[in-house]
């Protein structure tokens, strides 16, 4: 009798402990409407600022933030009017979609998890010496590129057996299992996507309730 009371009081404990670490992510789970100040805010699903109080210099709602140009401005419940430095956001979720800001816009997370997934242009500038003309010595180029979001720590990864590995780090097994591969395998698309997919099933992201 008193064991069967134990193992009920564990299991309500360890229901109650899962419960305040949070719920773990799903296609379509409600996501907050906002713009994330910083990476923590999106964790805390707490964006900083509504996104329904985002107005631009005509003081029209913004429907759109990847496609504003101009300056932009919000209202809290209490003070003025105040502005709002769209280049120094760490991102927005409109619909349940997350969006990321970087030098060139704000770009999807197309794959969300412990270890999330998106594609972004990067731009960069190709010097040569022997180019004369404008840009002088060279031309800017941007490219798509493949990322990892690491939900442990903030950083972004590239989409390679490096970035992988590092990621990898928090998961012993997978890690070990990564690393015994052949060199060629590893950076394969197939193996990339694979072990991001077990990541995260073995590894859930979670955002508190």
């Amino acid at each position: 009798m008193k064991r069967g009371l134990i193992c009920s009081l564990i299991l309500v404990a360890t229901g109650l402990a899962r419960a305040q670490e949070g719920s773990d992510y799903f296609a379509g789970m409600d996501l907050h409407d906002g713009l994330y100040l910083t990476f923590q805010d999106f964790r805390n699903n707490a964006p900083s600022i509504p996104i329904d109080r985002v107005k631009d210099a005509q003081g029209l709602t913004v429907t759109d933030l990847r496609r504003v140009s101009g300056k932009l401005y919000w209202s809290p419940d209490t003070g003025a009017q105040q502005p709002i430095d769209i280049r120094t956001i760490w991102g927005f979720c409109q619909n349940d979609v997350v969006y990321i800001g970087t030098s060139n816009g704000f770009y999807r997370i197309g794959l969300m998890g412990s270890l999330s997934h998106l594609v972004v242009e990067q731009t960069y500038r190709d010097w040569d010496p022997y180019m004369y003309g404008y840009p002088m010595g060279g031309v800017t180029r941007t490219v798509l590129v493949q990322q990892l979001l690491d939900m442990h720590s903030g950083r972004f990864l590239p989409f390679n057996a490096g970035g992988m590995d590092e990621a990898l780090q928090h998961d012993q097994v997978l890690s070990e299992e990564f690393r015994n591969l052949p060199r060629k395998r590893r950076n394969s698309t197939e193996a990339l996507f694979r072990f991001l997919r077990l990541y995260n099933e073995r590894n859930p992201l979670t955002f508190p309730q």
